[in-house]
């Protein structure tokens, strides 16, 4: 059915982990429909395999950048360049929190998510040849943890503001630090 995880603050209390682990088929679902809403590749649901244990979806629009088997270099590099016009597609944010991982935060359904795993198999053209997400880990950011950190917080609420407004805020690096204190 696929994978999702668990968020958490990390022991330290200096980040947060990600606990990697099988979706259950709602969750899958979920995904699919959160990634279609949030500016991802349509998927088609096709139905479950004959013993219910796989979900089998379809996106034939999806084309590739190349064949990454005998083009590997030259067709990472096209996908590397295009990764950041589908995140943009989807009005994701990159948060700088410490999650060991570069992550996004998305606003959608009235909450927040982080989406991550934008790994090159996971990024092709749409039919108007446009860069777009196809799949990624895709998991709801607990309410509670958002306000456990600042750069958390400051990705969940530009996150909202984009999707609401269209609009991406613009954060200044030093913002927050008073000349009087350097």
């Amino acid at each position: 059915m696929g994978k999702t995880f668990e968020i958490e603050r990390d022991a330290e209390r200096t980040g947060f982990s990600m606990s990697v682990r099988d979706a259950v088929l709602a969750e899958t679902i979920e995904k699919l429909m959160v990634l279609h809403d949030a500016g991802a590749h349509p998927t088609e649901l096709v139905g479950l395999d004959e013993h219910g244990d796989y979900l089998i979806a379809k996106q034939p629009l999806a084309q590739s950048f190349g064949d990454i088997e005998s083009e590997r270099d030259a067709t990472i590099a096209k996908i590397d360049t295009a990764r950041p016009q589908a995140i943009e597609a989807m009005r994701a944010v990159p948060c700088k929190a410490s999650f060991k991982r570069p992550v996004w935060i998305i606003w959608c359904d009235e909450r927040a998510w982080v989406l991550s795993d934008l790994h090159p198999g996971n990024v092709m053209q749409n039919a108007n040849r446009q860069s777009c997400i196809i799949d990624a880990l895709l998991a709801p950011v607990p309410p509670g943890l958002i306000s456990t950190d600042r750069l958390l917080a400051e990705a969940v609420a530009d996150a909202r503001l984009w999707r609401e407004t269209g609009v991406l805020p613009k954060r200044k690096a030093f913002e927050d630090v008073n000349d009087d204190d350097l």
